[in-house]
């Protein structure tokens, strides 16, 4: 069902995308933006200070992720400005020198980043570990799937793509959904809801046993909601995919959305072929989008979100595609990012029914905004 195909995905991003967000509250919860500097919202910012301060989250997540590590392991829970732990002198130190290394290297571009050594752990080897399987000398590796050449052009795979979902006219009618099921994470099941509103709503529920949670925007702003805690503006990353996963009408929209959309190759997803069409945005960090080469549906989609260090990934893989008003939509999500993943199944689904504005509403107790 159009964008529903992406939009159902965003919940499980939510839940995973506020690690070590209480970091370095000042008075009272942080107000992040892209006009005031880290050093003007955070306490105790040394190393990236005068970054925007709606990055200085990204930049902990891509932390977390190369290293494999949560917020505890450079910072004192409950006072995340001190500095009595080693690994955060360590961490300040770090970033230095991969500044330094682009800067010298590489014209200021970044391409040393904390995960070319760490790669997932806190300790970074260096010596070669020894193979288990057998070596190949170089000469003889052979690149994985099919080249770009030999593949369909990107006008005809997205067209393949919005025939398989039930055609361009039916989700054309499409103007609001709502959607209930379940988010499985960390070993647990809970209820969710989703609504949007196209062309730029979109809000989901999760209901914890303390609590609701979820996300909301409205197509200018959004917010993270978890129980017991201050609604936190979401990140640059959050808002773009939120503004794209509010267009009920995506998989039309491909060629507007995308100044450029490249096929790469062919990979293996689940024991089935899928062409990968890396589309291009004006200013925007680029996706990957996997469609299946025999049904055409999308099975996965890449997005990476900015950060002064690197670059965020999210990985989001879609099945059980199911007809819902003339429109297929995948009922089951997969989303996954470096330091964790998420399962979303949906159980019913209703498009063009009336959703109340206040979905969409800034939650209670905000008092920040995300550009």
């Amino acid at each position: 069902m159009s964008r529903k195909v992406d939009l159902i995905r965003v919940p499980e991003v939510a839940l995973l995308s506020l690690a070590c967000s209480p970091i370095l509250f000042a008075q009272g919860p942080p107000v992040p933006s892209a006009v005031k500097k880290a050093s003007e919202v955070y306490k105790n910012v040394q190393v990236l200070k005068d970054v925007p301060s709606d990055q200085l989250i990204p930049a902990m997540q891509f932390i977390t992720s190369s290293l494999g590590v949560q917020c505890g392991y450079c910072h004192v829970e409950n006072a995340f400005d001190k500095d009595d732990k080693k690994p955060k002198q360590i961490a300040r130190k770090m970033m230095q020198m991969e500044f330094a290394i682009d800067t010298n290297n590489f014209q200021g571009k970044q391409m040393v980043t904390c995960y070319s050594c760490h790669r997932g752990s806190p300790h970074p080897l260096s010596t070669p570990l020894v193979a288990e399987s057998q070596a190949h000398l170089l000469a003889e590796a052979q690149e994985s799937g099919e080249a770009g050449a030999n593949l369909p052009r990107a006008n005809d795979i997205i067209a393949k793509y919005i025939a398989a979902l039930g055609g361009e006219a039916a989700i054309a009618k499409l103007t609001s959904l709502h959607a209930k099921g379940t988010i499985e994470a960390g070993g647990r099941q809970f209820p969710v809801e989703i609504f949007v509103h196209s062309p730029d709503q979109f809000a989901t529920i999760t209901q914890f046993p303390n609590g609701e949670g979820g996300s909301v925007f409205n197509g200018h702003e959004g917010w993270l909601i978890f129980p017991g805690r201050p609604p936190h503006p979401m990140t640059p990353a959050d808002v773009d995919g939120n503004r794209m996963d509010a267009d009920l009408h995506f998989p039309a929209n491909l060629n507007k959305i995308f100044s450029q959309l490249k096929v790469e190759k062919t990979v293996q997803i689940g024991g089935q072929d899928a062409i990968v069409v890396f589309g291009q945005r004006q200013g925007l960090t680029p996706v990957e989008l996997y469609f299946d080469n025999q049904n055409g549906f999308l099975v996965r989609e890449v997005r990476y979100g900015e950060s002064p260090l690197g670059k965020n990934p999210t990985q989001i893989d879609y099945s059980d595609y199911r007809d819902v008003s003339g429109v297929k939509m995948p009922f089951r999500r997969i989303s996954a990012t470096p330091t964790g993943r998420s399962t979303i199944q949906i159980e019913s689904a209703q498009t063009n029914v009336a959703i109340p504005a206040d979905r969409f509403a800034k939650p209670a107790g905000t008092s920040g905004v995300s550009k």
